[in-house]
């Protein structure tokens, strides 16, 4: 299955899972307010920082080794497993020993109740991470794309039957997205079917092998994981959950504009892994360029939509997020570019290295930026300083990127001529897939 087609039936999932969101987000506002929304925005900030920031770059090794094919896939399936339940417990009892500072800093507004059903699901959360970075590594996109819709289903169930059960409750909800994650976990495993390795010795010669890309990974993983998901923290310690409640509409909406990118990123990562360097620079800047015009004409469009809707959907109370999503879009749409450039650091060469400390300077931007601009703008402080630090990853791969691999900034940026017969060949080659079926039919 080529590019194209792989890249084009993950949109179609990513499109499944973009309205599947959108309909939990509005239920989540309208049932909760401002107030409520903001403390599920923490919530959910606690296991992506966690697995994030705490799975030591194993994520990005178990990807890395699937691509490469240097193993069997039960054995990575089950160092997937044995990872995640140990770091998910030790990390689960860290979170909640430190339950007292924490309740009453940067997770304000939770309970201890909250935290804790977070807490004990972890395990859950980095088995599904773990086993997402396997399936892309593998090349397997469309079985991903088809489980992502299948995630994101059971999690609007999830705060679809809370919500009825226990109107207006948000720890109910954080209960109910909890047991969603453990059937995402549950699914993920059933679906890759490779089993399992029942040896001691063989796993630990998976973590020996894994350990050296996952420690030059690691500290990219975590400081880009920390400037995605911080700002919801630092916001909530200077302004309270109800402010984070209006940012987060702005912040699930601007961040579904990856929802269109991510497909694209899985369907060549293999490609520019495991192609001859020539051919990889030629995918990535290609792959970089067609982003820009995606993910571009996609942001004016959700801004100029957002405008009506905000108030009219989600209420008069989260009006101010239409200003956030604004200022947010400029820098989601220049980290979508990015993507491919850190998978060819990452992947075709074999230097997450050198990606880490882009993103560690990013990350110290994005601390000094949020602390800086949060208590004198508020959330609009705070969709600033997460636009300068994610544009800053350009200016970066801008420095980097022609000097690794000899492709020009015009390459890299501007889109061509011959760029734009790419695009309409694959929408008619979409087109013509959709027509097919009734076109049989019918005769």
């Amino acid at each position: 299955m080529g590019i194209a087609r792989k890249s084009a039936i993950g949109f179609v999932g990513q499109v499944y899972m973009l309205v599947v969101g959108l309909v939990s987000t509005i239920l989540i506002a309208r049932l909760l307010g401002p107030e409520g929304k903001g403390v599920l925005a923490v919530v959910a900030a606690v296991p992506s920082l966690g697995v994030g920031v705490a799975s030591f770059g194993l994520g990005p090794a178990l990807g890395y080794m699937a691509g490469k094919d240097r193993y069997p896939a039960r054995d990575l399936v089950t160092a997937a497993v044995v990872w995640s339940l140990g770091l998910g417990a030790m990390i689960g009892m860290l979170v909640w020993f430190g339950r007292g500072p924490l309740l009453v800093s940067v997770m304000k507004g939770l309970t201890a109740l909250d935290l804790g059903v977070v807490a004990i699901s972890l395990p859950t959360y980095y088995i599904t991470a773990f086993m997402g970075a396997l399936f892309v590594g593998h090349g397997r996109v469309v079985a991903f794309a088809a489980l992502q819709s299948v995630w994101a289903t059971l999690n609007l169930v999830a705060v679809i039957s809370a919500s009825v059960m226990l109107p207006g409750s948000s720890t109910a909800v954080v209960v109910a997205l909890s047991v969603a994650s453990a059937a995402n976990a549950l699914i993920a495993l059933v679906v890759f079917r490779a089993g399992f390795t029942l040896s001691a010795s063989r796993m630990v010669e998976i973590t020996k092998a894994a350990t050296p890309y996952a420690a030059k990974s690691y500290i990219g993983q975590a400081t880009s994981m920390f400037f995605l998901r911080a700002d919801v923290f630092f916001l909530n310690y200077f302004a309270g959950p109800a402010a984070v409640g209006v940012y987060s509409v702005a912040t699930n909406l601007a961040e579904k504009l990856w929802l269109l990118s991510n497909p694209v990123s899985s369907a060549v990562y293999r490609q520019i892994t495991g192609a001859e360097r020539k051919d990889a620079v030629r995918l990535t800047t290609l792959t970089s360029r067609s982003l820009l015009v995606l993910n571009g004409v996609a942001a004016v469009g959700l801004f100029l939509v957002a405008i009506p809707l905000v108030p009219l959907v989600y209420g008069a109370q989260f009006t101010n997020a239409i200003w956030y999503l604004g200022l947010l879009l400029p820098g989601v749409v220049v980290y979508a570019v990015c993507q491919p450039y850190n998978q060819f650091f990452v992947g075709q060469l074999g230097r997450p290295g050198v990606t880490s400390v882009l993103s560690a300077m990013m990350m110290a931007l994005s601390a000094v930026l949020y602390v800086v601009l949060i208590p004198i703008l508020g959330p609009s402080g705070a969709a600033i300083g997460s636009t300068l630090s994610y544009s800053s990853a350009l200016i970066g791969y801008a420095w980097l990127m022609p000097r690794a691999s000899g492709a020009t900034l015009r390459e890299m940026l501007i889109p061509t001529r011959a760029d734009a017969e790419i695009y309409r060949s694959v929408v008619a080659s979409a087109v013509r897939r959709v027509m097919k079926p009734h076109s049989g039919s019918a005769g």
